[in-house]
C-alpha cells in the first residue's frame, strides 16, 4: 500500500493530468490512472502540481530586525549588523530563524541556504543557532548552512581564521563570503578556495553587489574554481556589476561562468530596493544579467535574500511572491517565460544547492507543492494559494483561510 495518492494533478510542463504514488518518501509511480490503494488521498482536481520551493540564499542571522525605515544602503545596512551583533543571543537568532522557517513552509519551501556571518563581534552563535535550527527542521525544511565572513582588510586574519575552521568543525554545509568588499579580494578568495578544498565542502560567494561597472570578483571567481577543479560546487550571487559593464566585458565573462560551471542567483527584491541609491536620472535596478546567462547555458536561480531587516524591510520567505518580483524586473512575461520564472526558484534553486533526487519522477523525493492554479503563469501572476505542502511524503501543511502545520 502507498503512503499517498495524488490524483489528477497537473504539471508544470506537462499536457493532461497525472496521478503521482508516494511511499516512503519517494515518488514510486507517476501517470495516468496509476492503480493500488493509499493510507492518504490528495485530490488534485487539475491543480499545478509543483516540486516544493528551494530558497538558496537567504540570511536567517539578520532576518525580522528591521527598524524604521531600513539603513537606507549597502554600506549603512552592513554596519548596522556589524555594530548590533555584539548583543545578539543565541535565543534571539533561534527564535527570529524559527520563525523565518515556519513562514517558509507555510509557503512551500522545504529547502533553504542560509548565509550565517562569522566575525570577531558575533563569534559563532550565529553559526551555532543555524545549526541548532538545521536539526529542529529536519524533516520539515532542509536548512543548508553556509559560513560566511568578510571584511575591510586585505587579508583575512588570523583570529577570523580560526573561527573559520570551528566553524566548519561544528559541520556547516558550505563557506561562503563576500570578498568583493575588501582590497585583497583575490586573496579572500583564494584562501575560502583552500580551506573549502580541506574540508571538502562546497563554495557560495557573493560577488560584485556594487553600482560600479565591475566584474573583478565573478571573473576571479570563475577562474579559480577552474584551477582549483572546483566546477559545479561554486554559486556566486547578486552579480549586480555584471549589469552595469559594456557588452563585450559583459560576454567574456559570461563564457568564462560557463566553462567554471558557476550557478548564479539572482535577487532582484532586495538590489531593487539597495542598488542604484546615488544614481540621478536613469536609475541602475542592480539586477544581473539573468537573460544573457540563460542563453549561454549557466544555471540561473532567484531566492529571497535579506527578509525584513536593515537592508530589506520587506519580504515574507515566500518563493511565489519573489518570482512574482522576478518576472516583472527581468520583464518575463509571456507563459514559456513564466515557467522558466518558476523552474528558477525549484529546479535551478535545487541545482545550486546541489540536491540530490529533486523533482517529480519515479525515484524522486516526495517534495512538492499544489498550487491552486493549472499553469505557472497562473500561479505567479495570481499570487494563488499553496493548498498544501507535502514535504518526505507526507502533507506538512494544508493551507486555506487558516494554516494548520501538522509536522
Amino acid at each position: 500500500m502507498n503512503d499517498l495518492l495524488i490524483r489528477r494533478a497537473r504539471l508544470m510542463d506537462g499536457q493532461g493530468t497525472v496521478d503521482i504514488a508516494i511511499k516512503d518518501g519517494y515518488i514510486v509511480a507517476a501517470g495516468n490512472n496509476v492503480a493500488g490503494s493509499a493510507r492518504q488521498m490528495v485530490d488534485a482536481s487539475g491543480r499545478l502540481l509543483i516540486p516544493a520551493f528551494v530558497d538558496a540564499h537567504t540570511h536567517l542571522d539578520k532576518a525580522l530586525t528591521a527598524t524604521d525605515g531600513g539603513a537606507g544602503s549597502l554600506e549603512a545596512a552592513i554596519e548596522d549588523f556589524q555594530r548590533r551583533s555584539k548583543d545578539i543571543d543565541k535565543n534571539d537568532l533561534l527564535a527570529r530563524g524559527r520563525q523565518v522557517l515556519r513562514l517558509a513552509l507555510r509557503h512551500g519551501t522545504t529547502a533553504m541556504r542560509t548565509h550565517i556571518t562569522v566575525s570577531e563581534n558575533l563569534g559563532l552563535r550565529g553559526i551555532e543557532a543555524a545549526l541548532e535550527l538545521r536539526e529542529e527542521f529536519a524533516g520539515k525544511v532542509d536548512l543548508q548552512v553556509i559560513a560566511m565572513f568578510s571584511g575591510p582588510e586585505p587579508e583575512p586574519a588570523p583570529p577570523l581564521k580560526e573561527l573559520l575552521e570551528e566553524a566548519l568543525r561544528l559541520g556547516v554545509d558550505g563557506l561562503g563570503g563576500a570578498p568583493h568588499l575588501s582590497p585583497g579580494m583575490q586573496q579572500w578568495v583564494d584562501y575560502i578556495f583552500e580551506l573549502a578544498g580541506k574540508y571538502d565542502v562546497p563554495i557560495d560567494l557573493h560577488a560584485d553587489e556594487t553600482d560600479a561597472p565591475s566584474v573583478a570578483s565573478l571573473e576571479y571567481i570563475a577562474s579559480k574554481t577552474i584551477q582549483a577543479g572546483y566546477q559545479g560546487r561554486v554559486v556566486a550571487d547578486h552579480c549586480c556589476g555584471l549589469a552595469a559593464v559594456d557588452e563585450a566585458t559583459a560576454g567574456r565573462t559570461i563564457a568564462a561562468v560557463k566553462e567554471a560551471g558557476l550557478s548564479i542567483i539572482t535577487l532582484p527584491s532586495c538590489n531593487l530596493y539597495l542598488m542604484g541609491r546615488n544614481d540621478k536620472g536613469l536609475v541602475r535596478r542592480g539586477v544581473t544579467r539573468v537573460r544573457e546567462l540563460q542563453a549561454a547555458g549557466v544555471n540561473v536561480a532567484y531566492a529571497s535574500d535579506n527578509i525584513r531587516d536593515a537592508f530589506r524591510p520587506f519580504g515574507n520567505a515566500n518563493m511565489l511572491e519573489e518570482g512574482l518580483i522576478t518576472a516583472q524586473v527581468l520583464q518575463m512575461g509571456t507563459p514559456a517565460e513564466l515557467e522558466q520564472v518558476m523552474k528558477m526558484g525549484t529546479y535551478n534553486a535545487a541545482a545550486a544547492m546541489g540536491l540530490q533526487d529533486y523533482g517529480i519522477k519515479v525515484g524522486a523525493r516526495a517534495d512538492l507543492v499544489l498550487l491552486d492554479a493549472t499553469t505557472p503563469a497562473g500561479a505567479i501572476i495570481g499570487q494563488v494559494e499553496k493548498v498544501c505542502v507535502i514535504k518526505g511524503g507526507r502533507v506538512a501543511v494544508r493551507n486555506d483561510k487558516k494554516s494548520d502545520i501538522i509536522i
